[in-house]
């Protein structure tokens, strides 16, 4: 039994620029039509510009919309649940982005039919978000070398080569980043650090495999910290391999600094920022959680992994 009702309203919004043009607007239209079979009332809407995804998902809060699907990458997902945080319209991906982590987070196929398929039967549920400006972020927020390599990374690239075009601007830009020196307030705490790396998330693992924050959870109203601190990211792998074993083996030292906290202030040298993904300019920064304010769609595999209570979840 499907957990839509029929004439369910949906509005679906598309980028341009996600993935591979021609296959993007097949798996569209196909999973367009399956919904429809199924008796939902789909609008779709094609993005032109940055920020229009947001404003659609804005119309769409207004107009009474029960659910706004973004087919496209993290991105898209981000600029929708600008649009959508404090209302009670529900978001749920269609991943046909380059990485698509918050459709893996979620607990959707990469296959973009059976994704399409799972929305029909997926839970709702309410999570938080972090918030750094004007600003919000459902993943997570880069200060320092993740978000260099992101700002330096074209999104011709990202269409032609996927993950690998990640994968060669972290090596390219691996070899020259230096630590910045950085004053950081963790809700109480200040410290002065040299700092590589900053990863304040609200999931638990940074694109859906690297461990940097596995206690995260999307409901618990607090933000998970990592911070990689040193003069450089030489040693950068090793760390990264320690952070997967260090609950095997604890003595391994990935120097690194883990906290939770409810806000974040980071100000000193100006060092990139990303949110989701997306390079958005550089420090000071300002970054705090905003509790249950975000409804979203998960499979019940992903509500287990995303350590959400199942009492928590209910049906659309």
């Amino acid at each position: 039994m499907t957990a839509f009702v029929v004439g369910t309203r949906v509005v679906v919004i598309t980028n341009a620029l996600a993935g591979q043009a021609v296959a993007r607007a097949e798996a569209v239209t196909s999973a367009v039509s399956l919904w429809r079979t199924h008796g939902w009332d789909v609008v779709v809407r094609e993005t032109t510009k940055h920020g229009d995804a947001e404003q659609y998902a804005r119309e769409a809060v207004e107009s009474g919309v029960h659910l706004v699907i973004p087919a496209g990458g993290d991105g898209t997902v981000n600029e929708v649940a600008n649009g959508l945080v404090g209302s009670t319209t529900v978001l749920a991906p269609l991943p046909i982005g380059t990485v698509n982590v918050w459709a893996r987070e979620a607990g959707f196929s990469m296959d973009v039919a059976t994704a399409a398929a799972q929305i029909l039967y997926a839970q709702r549920s309410l999570i938080d978000v972090g918030v750094c400006g004007d600003r919000c972020f459902v993943l997570m927020a880069g200060i320092g070398f993740d978000a260099a390599v992101v700002q330096h990374l074209y999104a011709r690239d990202k269409r032609r080569f996927g993950v690998m075009a990640y994968i060669g601007r972290i090596w390219s830009v691996m070899w020259g980043y230096r630590g910045q020196k950085v004053r950081v307030q963790l809700d109480d705490e200040v410290l002065e650090v040299s700092l590589l790396m900053m990863i304040v998330s609200n999931t638990a693992r940074y694109a859906s495999f690297i461990p940097f924050t596995p206690d995260a959870t999307l409901d618990d109203g607090m933000l998970d910290v990592y911070m990689l601190i040193g003069a450089d990211m030489l040693s950068g792998p090793f760390r990264f391999v320690a952070l997967y074993l260090k609950r095997l083996l604890p003595f391994l030292d990935p120097h690194g600094i883990s906290r939770r906290v409810r806000r974040v202030t980071v100000d000193g040298a100006q060092i990139a920022m990303q949110l989701d993904g997306d390079h958005v300019g550089t420090t000071p920064a300002d970054i705090s959680i905003r509790p249950s304010a975000l409804h979203v769609l998960l499979t019940e595999a992903a509500a287990h992994t995303l350590r959400l209570s199942p009492w928590e979840m209910e049906r659309l």
